[in-house]
């Protein structure tokens, strides 16, 4: 009987090595612990090298195609039609024929005329594409095209990222967050300040602050004499990170889905993703100033309103953060409308120790706890030789191999690039900073055998349009993984799985791909990458597929063509045991797959009916975490309902096996 997920030839690879070999599963490393060995990674078919600015030649060829334009809109058609020529000129593909006696010469054959259609003579004609499909088992070229030319991966940048962090630090590795101070008095008083220190968990929360509190309640606290201040520096590290307001940093877009704004700046301690919710509601009557409200209310937080209550006139709000000495400052003005419901804003705080020393303090408070002084920022004093601040209570996040899947899955880019950044500073010591992460990445990467010049590394998150990768690259590296059993089961399980979950949920619905690919999905303007693997048993094939050049609406059918790719993929998997089937390999599932980056400003119209008893939105989620929720249920709700597959052979029952198992 054939084996049903992803993977299981490996798993069986694992089982053998792990007996003799230690796993990087088995335990987090170190700084100053020998790095494990990796396997000798699968021969690497290189390519030719290009540019990172690959349109050099196609815009010279427009240049002589514009200048005999008579207007603006024929001159555009010649650019059009210049390019076209270039990329069907260009574009040749490699398609090894097999060899007469190779059993699977037909279903092979069927493939690559397949993948030839789709790439060649449909809408991917028009773009600039970089593809390649090798078999997983054997590194068996089956198809390509301009697979050594770098192009921007965008977030397939994420799986070099994760694997970089994986490989360094173990699955078992977590994020710490700790509250240290002296021992409380026999009444409950604990004389001083208390100190918050981190190192860097992007999933920290109001809710874990609310743990940390109630633990204090626990050892008998009543009152802390002092203040709650939040230490800038990474745990164990002396170097400080700045994050005052005032970055030059250009804002950037995650995706074309995504609305303008700066990721997260890096400090080592962010609670709520470093949003802060305001609400703005009408006053008692026309004329009245409006209700604002934060969530959760603190001393730290001054609010300045000068938004007022309009009769019937449209709601126009607007709503700025800013750092006063050590508060933070909240500046409302506009005007509600009286019949409104009320406004919720998301908006980032420009100083996010102060911010999480002050929601740290409330939470005190709300705990029963009594803290004297405003929140602040400053170091963990130096102790005398020998000693250190008692701890006082300890949030460590989920483990590293669970992060893992937010990132790969729903290509979050704040968790991808403070992942990184963390490894970084494990290994090399001092604050996380994106340099250290890539300088890790470039070693790692190397290590499993990558060429330096298949990929030129600038983040973890793929943000940016300054990351380059080579189909050839980005499809061995997938080879190497499902090949290597410490790291790789990990790996794919980050994956989203088409139809099922992540940033695939929708487009492989009704595909005869859905429940069998493991991809990671990638855009940014005018790029759309997909790349994974795809199969069944130990029939599975590494793809990698990076388009540039989308111009217009053109994304939804650049990803219906890229799915179609897939689809051929597997019919050759399927046509193993079945033989030649009339399967329609450009069927795409028809909703659409949002790719939200992760957490961002915003703001939405303030639902006035209370939820239905049971729903997430009556329990204890965190606020943050529940606005950002609505937001995606309501952006990939499908806009209408899938059609019936057409007939298929019957898949296995799928089934995602439990962490650290393929």
């Amino acid at each position: 009987m054939r084996a049903v997920t992803i993977g299981s030839r490996a798993f069986a690879l694992a089982g053998a090595l792990l007996a003799t070999a230690p796993s990087i599963a088995s335990g987090g490393e170190r700084v100053g612990a020998p790095t494990l060995p990796l396997p000798n990674p699968p021969a690497m078919v290189r390519g030719e090298q290009s540019s990172p600015a690959p349109h050099a030649s196609i815009a010279a060829s427009s240049k002589g195609a514009s200048s005999s334009a008579r207007s603006s809109s024929s001159s555009k058609e010649s650019k059009d039609a210049a390019s076209d020529r270039h990329h069907q000129r260009a574009a040749a593909d490699n398609a090894p024929e097999p060899p007469a006696g190779d059993r699977d010469r037909d279903r092979i054959v069927r493939m690559q005329a397949a993948l030839r259609d789709i790439i060649q003579n449909g809408i991917l004609r028009r773009m600039r594409v970089g593809v390649r499909v090798i078999e997983a088992r054997t590194g068996r070229l089956f198809y390509s095209q301009r697979d050594g030319t770098l192009m921007d991966p965008a977030s397939n940048q994420k799986v070099l990222a994760t694997t970089t962090a994986l490989v360094r630090l173990g699955a078992d590795w977590r994020f710490r967050t700790e509250l240290t101070g002296l021992k409380p008095t026999a009444d409950g008083t604990i004389v001083g300040d208390v100190y918050l220190r981190g190192n860097g968990d992007p999933t920290f929360r109001s809710g874990d602050l609310d743990a940390l509190a109630n633990a204090l309640v626990r050892r008998g606290v009543r009152t802390i004499a002092g203040a709650v201040v939040a230490d800038p520096r990474r745990i164990g590290a002396d170097e400080a990170v700045t994050d005052a307001a005032g970055s030059d940093e250009e804002p950037v877009d995650a995706t074309e889905d995504t609305p303008p704004g700066k990721l997260s700046p890096r400090v080592p301690l962010v609670v709520n993703h470093g949003l802060m919710l305001i609400r703005v509601r009408p006053g008692a009557e026309p004329g009245a100033p409006a209700e604002v409200s934060t969530t959760p209310a603190d001393s730290s937080f001054v609010i300045h309103n000068k938004a007022v209550t309009k009769a019937k006139k449209r709601s126009r709000v607007t709503v700025r953060l800013s750092v006063n000495g050590s508060r933070i400052q909240i500046d409302v003005e506009g005007r509600v409308a009286a019949e409104h419901g009320g406004i919720v804003f998301r908006r980032r705080v420009p100083h996010q120790a102060l911010y999480a020393a002050a929601l740290m303090r409330a939470s005190l408070q709300s705990a029963g706890i009594t803290v004297r002084d405003d929140a602040r920022v400053a170091p963990t004093p130096p102790q005398r030789a020998g000693h250190v601040l008692p701890l006082l209570a300890l949030h460590e996040s989920a483990p590293l191999g669970i992060l893992l899947r937010k990132i790969n899955k729903d290509s979050d880019n704040d968790y991808a690039e403070r992942v990184l950044e963390a490894a970084g500073a494990e290994v090399y010591g001092g604050a996380p900073t994106g340099d250290k992460g890539v300088k890790l990445l470039r070693e790692v990467i190397g290590e499993l055998g990558l060429p330096p010049g298949s990929y030129v590394p600038q983040n973890g998150s793929g943000l940016g349009h300054a990351n380059r990768i080579t189909a050839d690259a980005m499809s061995t590296l997938l080879r190497t993984l499902y090949l290597d059993p410490r790291v790789g089961p990990e790996i794919l399980q980050s994956l989203s799985v088409g139809g099922v979950d992540g940033t695939t949920r929708n487009r492989f619905k009704g595909t005869i791909a859905a429940e069998r690919v493991r991809a990671k999905t990638g855009t940014l303007h005018g790029k759309s990458c997909l790349s994974g693997l795809v199969g069944d048993g130990s029939d599975v094939l590494a793809f990698s597929i990076l388009v540039d050049g989308i111009r217009g609406r053109r994304l939804r059918e650049v990803r219906g063509a890229q799915v179609g790719c897939v689809n051929a993929m597997m019919r050759y998997v399927f046509e193993a045991s079945e033989g030649p089937r009339p399967i329609d390999v450009t069927r795409a599932g028809s909703a659409v797959d949002l790719e939200t980056g992760g957490a961002s400003e915003g703001e939405e119209e303030e639902i006035t009916t209370p939820p239905p008893a049971g729903s997430a939105a009556q329990s204890h989620e965190d606020p943050i975490d529940s606005f950002l929720r609505k937001q995606h249920d309501n952006a990939t709700a499908p806009a209408t309902p899938i059609p019936p597959a057409p007939a298929v052979p019957p898949p296995p029952a799928f089934r995602i096996p439990p962490h650290g198992i393929w």
